[in-house]
């Protein structure tokens, strides 16, 4: 239930049998949880996610995903870099966006938020993912999961995401 670091989003937060979860990290073994408590080995816990804090990447996390969207399709630039802090999120392009196309493509974010599409995530069988467009940094070929955002963003990506653009609230591009 814990999201782990990935992909250029943060771990979630919370509690797991009364420890604070301090990080969440993929490993070969598994998910491995750090805590600011031991846990005993084989024990049943309840893990309650920091709902707040994990919706609140969740709307960054679309947010990046409608405006990489149509950063690609209006000016074809290729997401490059990804980073979301505390109190922003960072994209790097591959080509340098005139102040009016940034405009352009805040306007039209906001439109499509406001239009409250729905977001879906799926894993597509293999015949399907090998004739479906869509923007990756990495060259996957399988257990594929693609978020799309109908009209604006076909993206391969394992991070959770808001399940209604509306939801997202407004971007601000700087």
């Amino acid at each position: 239930a814990f999201f782990p670091e990935g992909g250029g989003q943060l771990p979630d937060q919370g509690t797991l049998g009364g420890a604070n979860v301090l990080d969440v990290q993929e490993t070969p073994a598994g998910i491995c949880h750090v805590t600011d408590a031991p846990l005993t080995a084989g024990e049943t816990v309840t893990g309650e996610l920091d709902w707040p804090l994990r919706f609140s990447r969740m709307q960054c996390h679309s947010g990046e995903h409608v405006v990489s969207g149509l950063a690609h399709s209006l000016y074809g630039c290729t997401n490059v870099g990804f980073h979301m802090g505390e109190n922003e999120v960072i994209l790097d392009f591959d080509k340098e966006l005139t102040p009016e196309e940034v405009e352009n493509i805040e306007a039209q974010a906001n439109r499509i938020i406001w239009e409250n599409r729905p977001i879906t995530a799926e894993y597509p069988a293999p015949e399907v993912l090998a004739d479906l467009e869509y923007r990756s940094k990495l060259d996957l070929t399988e257990n594929v999961r693609i978020v799309t955002i109908p009209g604006c963003d076909v993206c391969a990506c394992c991070a959770p995401h808001v399940k209604l653009t509306g939801e997202i609230g407004m971007v601000k591009l700087l």
